[in-house]
């Protein structure tokens, strides 16, 4: 959980984090499970005034240097009981997702003045920021996701060893996709690529889908599934959610990320952390990440031809697979590892 994952990083750098959350949440459940103090401010009823009042109290026993949401919906809470508090708390948000609705009505002018900074996490997500809410641009900071640089690499696990445990051919190249089983992933146009490459390299690819739907979804998921038995692709197999991805990914020899509604494209950065060449839709949030032709390539978004064509640059280029491969980890080194992001953040915060 991105969320925990931040404030542990944090208090390994000697912040006092406490969990601002739902009371039985799974992020109440989880931060509670890691030793972190937490503080329930929605209750199971999500009472917006009962929420200010409670929250307010406690600013005003407890002041708070910082108070960091990850969900812009937390302000109707947040802004009039840090406003109320009197204390001059500093409160930032982390936008992950852009919108395409204007919000500058009375009532989010009021919920987002009280913000000092609202931190992109990729320059799709900042323009949005610009076009659709009331912030004053030089509030709105590009700070991109990190990950775990130590956690995602290649040398943890041997690639053969975990294709065997999936159940993976070993003497075929493996061209893998992750992430949910949902609309705008791109799963249609996967599948068809697959057809289309299996016309030429049948006997020398075979293709992976990791990730299955959220809850109420599971219809997605198994039209996906029909899907692919209608295009014939025996040379597949689907293997639902993972518990540790950076295992999981070590088995794809190329990652095909061809989702179409990504404001940033976490997958793409630990495929190229675990030295993985690949391909992504050049869309939004993707192109923060992939350096064109230097870290890999990208395709047309919803075409599942020109997904194809970059495919088979790799699938016949073993040269261009290992060039990438470097490339790919020593960006997510320079530019996206989770020290950055929090070295970023702590900046924010003190200054």
């Amino acid at each position: 959980m991105f969320s925990l994952e931040t404030a542990r990083k944090l208090a390994d750098k000697g912040m006092n984090v406490k969990i601002l959350c739902t009371e039985n949440s799974r992020l109440f459940k989880e931060a509670e499970l890691k030793g972190f103090e937490t503080l329930p401010y929605f209750g199971k009823n999500k009472n917006i005034l009962s929420s200010i009042i409670k929250l307010k109290k406690y600013l005003k026993n407890s002041p708070a240097d910082v108070i960091h949401s990850n969900h812009s919906h937390d302000l109707w809470v947040l802004t009039p009981a840090v406003k109320s508090s009197g204390n001059k708390t500093k409160l930032l948000l982390t936008k992950h997702m852009a919108s395409g609705v204007k919000k500058n009505d009375l009532l989010h002018k009021y919920l987002y003045k009280r913000l000092d900074a609202v931190f992109a996490i990729s320059t799709y997500i900042q323009q949005s920021l610009k076009n659709t809410t009331p912030v004053p641009e030089e509030k709105i900071i590009l700070l991109p996701v990190g990950i775990d640089i130590n956690r995602f690499q290649r040398n943890r696990f041997e690639s053969n060893n975990v294709k065997k445990e999936i159940g993976l051919p070993l003497n075929k190249l493996i061209i893998g996709m992750v992430g949910r089983m949902t609309p705008g992933k791109g799963h249609e146009e996967f599948l068809e690529a697959a057809k289309i490459l299996n016309g030429k390299y049948e006997d020398n690819i075979y293709f992976l889908v990791v990730g299955s739907a959220s809850y109420g979804e599971e219809k997605y998921e198994h039209g996906i599934k029909v899907m692919a038995n209608e295009l014939n692709l025996s040379n597949i197999k689907f293997i639902g959610h993972t518990e540790i991805p950076e295992k999981t990914m070590t088995a794809i020899d190329i990652l095909s990320f061809p989702s179409h509604d990504e404001s940033f494209g976490r997958v793409l950065l630990e495929a190229m952390a675990l030295e993985i060449p690949t391909a992504a839709s050049g869309y939004a949030g993707v192109l923060d990440i992939t350096i064109e032709n230097e870290t890999g390539l990208l395709f047309k978004p919803k075409d599942a031809k020109s997904q194809a064509e970059a495919l088979e640059k790799l699938i016949t280029g073993k040269e261009l697979r290992d060039r990438f491969a470097k490339a790919g980890r020593k960006r997510a080194e320079d530019v996206f590892t989770f020290d950055i992001m929090i070295n970023n953040l702590i900046k924010h915060y003190t200054s």
